[in-house]
């Protein structure tokens, strides 16, 4: 052999990483504009929520440095304090600008929330229909389409209704109309996986 065949020979190969699922799914969602576009926006939104008592002109909620002389500008105008208010003000000169800010803040913080607490309850219930199957299941299941066969817009405006205001009661609404969504799913994906082999073997020791 010659020596450029023995150092190619005994030349380490480059470790080949190891394809993770993980690995997999990062590649396929960085290929997808659209899914990296929506990421990036999330983000800025998410930022501007976050930094909304730096960045923002005015604080909405500070009664103090509110002049009732700004009200109804148009976009562009200054403010009294010196400020320029470039979406204009409200009826009570609260800048738009800086109220479209500070309620971000909220409305991230009620979507989350909601997102999360239905996302619990509705993966706990179709868990347990899966798993119960029978009675359990026929029943959760039948709540499921009774809640799904309304109008869930309706369903959470009446509920706002009822109930009152304030964020709370908002989440609360947004749970109840939400949670079935989730439980379907759910318990679609446990009964297709209870029907595997691993789960036969498992039942059969």
């Amino acid at each position: 052999m010659t020596d450029a065949a023995v150092s190619s020979v005994a030349a380490p190969q480059p470790a080949v990483k190891e394809q993770t699922p993980f690995r997999r799914f990062i590649a396929q969602f960085l290929e997808d504009r659209v899914a990296v576009f929506g990421l990036v926006l999330l983000t800025v939104i998410v930022l501007l929520a976050v930094m909304a008592p730096v960045i923002s002109p005015q604080n909405p909620y500070d009664l103090a440095r509110v002049d009732l002389m700004d009200s109804k500008q148009p976009p562009g105008e200054m403010a009294g304090d010196g400020f320029r208010m470039w979406l204009g003000s409200d009826g009570v000169g609260r800048d738009l600008l800086s109220g479209i800010l500070y309620g971000l803040r909220i409305s991230l913080m009620v979507g989350v929330i909601s997102g999360l607490i239905a996302a619990t309850v509705g993966m706990s219930l179709g868990l347990i229909a899966a798993y119960a199957g029978g009675r359990v299941e026929s029943l959760i299941m039948r709540i499921v389409d009774l809640q799904l066969s309304l109008p869930t817009v309706l369903v959470a405006l009446i509920l706002v209704a009822m109930l009152g205001k304030g964020v709370d009661k908002i989440i609360f609404a947004l749970v109840i109309v939400q949670w079935a969504y989730y439980a379907r799913t759910v318990r679609g994906s446990a009964l297709v996986e209870r029907r595997k082999e691993y789960v036969e073997a498992a039942q059969s020791l």
